[in-house]
């Protein structure tokens, strides 16, 4: 974990308990972002009972390696017939989203999406073409705050033309620009961390 910043993938599916009482509220089906500001906004939880409902990210007391906790089971609060359809989910709308920019030209393909656990919780894309540009280091990393639009049908999400001048080709030379990687083209992220670590939000 780089900076309290995980992949989608390791939140997705992870039970989500309430912190005062113990009870199962559900599972993590997606996470709700803003895809200009760049924020996460909040879970989509999914009941045993396939019923969706909405916890946002202020309802979060903590992020755990087996369970996310909500502060109480009011913090879960069931969603209308159709908002899950009409709000941008990271998983179901915006990854294999295009990116381009406002001079016209693609830069790739939204591959994998981060989240900052910690306030600001801010969204990271990983944007390439193909696994093997991945392999050959010709993937990018970028806030997701770049972004200035997102098409009404989510195919693409509009950038500045300037948006490479602030990409990085790790993700850890984007979120400390500072550090001194050995290989630049290296994502040091391991989804499959074994370190029990909870992230406790201030």
């Amino acid at each position: 974990m780089i900076n309290n910043i995980v992949s989608i993938d390791d939140l997705i599916g992870k039970t989500v308990l309430s912190r005062t009482t113990g009870n199962k509220l559900g599972e993590v089906y997606d996470l709700y972002i803003d895809p200009v500001e760049g924020l996460l906004v909040g879970l989509t939880i999914q009941a045993s009972d396939n019923v969706f409902s909405g916890l946002e990210y202020k309802g979060i007391h903590s992020f755990g390696k087996d369970a996310v906790m909500a502060n109480d089971d009011d913090s879960v609060v069931p969603l209308k017939d159709g908002w899950l359809e009409n709000h941008s989910h990271a998983k179901k709308h915006l990854k294999g989203i295009k990116i381009v920019t406002d001079g016209g030209n693609l830069l790739g393909q939204v591959a994998n999406i981060f989240v900052r656990l910690t306030p600001p919780p801010v969204i990271i894309y990983e944007v390439r073409e193909s696994v093997l540009d991945k392999l050959l280091g010709r993937n990018f990393f970028i806030y997701a705050s770049n972004s200035s639009a997102l098409s009404n049908n989510a195919e693409r999400i509009v950038v500045p033309n300037d948006t490479l001048n602030s990409a990085a080709s790790s993700l850890t030379n984007l979120v400390t620009p500072q550090a001194n990687v050995p290989n630049q083209n290296e994502i040091v992220i391991d989804s499959n961390d074994n370190e029990k670590e909870t992230i406790v939000r201030p």
